[in-house]
């Protein structure tokens, strides 16, 4: 995962709301995130990437406030569990394992959205 992966997943949350502002928002965006030049018609690719973007977000706020929804009766429940530390730990890497596919789905879907140069 490095950075460009990261500056993808903002950029596939993002431009499906900027198909709305019209072709100058999206120029803007692509530029700032990915550094080329949108594509006409890639609604579909916007649609698609938008809710794989969505989850890594997710996944990474929730993992970050995890000790905030921590429960001490619950906790011998929790996987990793009856420590936070243990359930921070295996909910960490299960995440990690969702987020790192996403992001390489990612990859194509916003290639597709810009013109390569």
């Amino acid at each position: 995962m490095s950075i460009s992966d990261w500056k993808r997943t903002i950029y596939a949350i993002l431009a499906l709301p900027a198909c709305l502002g019209g072709p100058e928002v999206r120029r803007r965006l692509a530029r700032r995130c990915l550094g080329a030049e949108p594509r006409r018609g890639a609604v579909l690719a916007s649609a698609a990437a938008f809710p794989i973007a969505a989850l890594i977000w997710f996944l990474v706020w929730r993992i970050t406030t995890y000790g905030l929804f921590w429960d001490d009766a619950t906790a011998n429940e929790s996987w990793g569990g009856p420590s936070l530390a243990g359930a921070w730990i295996v909910h960490f890497f299960c995440a990690l394992g969702m987020a790192v596919p996403c992001m390489w789905l990612l990859r194509p879907l916003t290639r597709r959205q810009v013109r390569t140069p």
